[in-house]
């Protein structure tokens, strides 16, 4: 993996747009509209995550679609996403190095 990657995914905005892409592919007119951002911010984040190769385009008449590149990216982000969501583990030195860290900020 590429530091390019990582940096493609540290925005918000690009993690939805990748989420959407991870159901199935869209134009950017789409795009705007379920996450709510104006075209050229939309744009912006696209080419981001087309330049990290997260994403590919194909052009459909007018259109350019966009989807995940390949099956193994798609497993790769499939795989990252499910790990963020996991509820966390509790277990008894994480609970020592939180209250530690509980008693530092006092």
């Amino acid at each position: 993996m590429d530091a390019v990657i990582f940096k493609a995914l540290g925005n918000i905005t690009r993690l939805k747009i990748i989420e959407m892409l991870m159901i199935k592919e869209h134009n950017v007119s789409d795009l705007t509209k379920i996450s709510k951002k104006d075209q050229t911010t939309v744009s912006r984040h696209l080419a981001n995550l087309k330049e990290a190769k997260i994403i590919s385009q194909k052009r459909i008449g007018r259109n350019k679609i966009y989807a995940i590149k390949d099956s193994k990216m798609k497993a790769w982000l499939n795989m990252a996403i499910q790990n963020n969501n996991k509820p966390e583990e509790n277990t008894p030195l994480r609970d020592k190095i939180k209250d530690f860290l509980t008693n530092q900020e006092k």
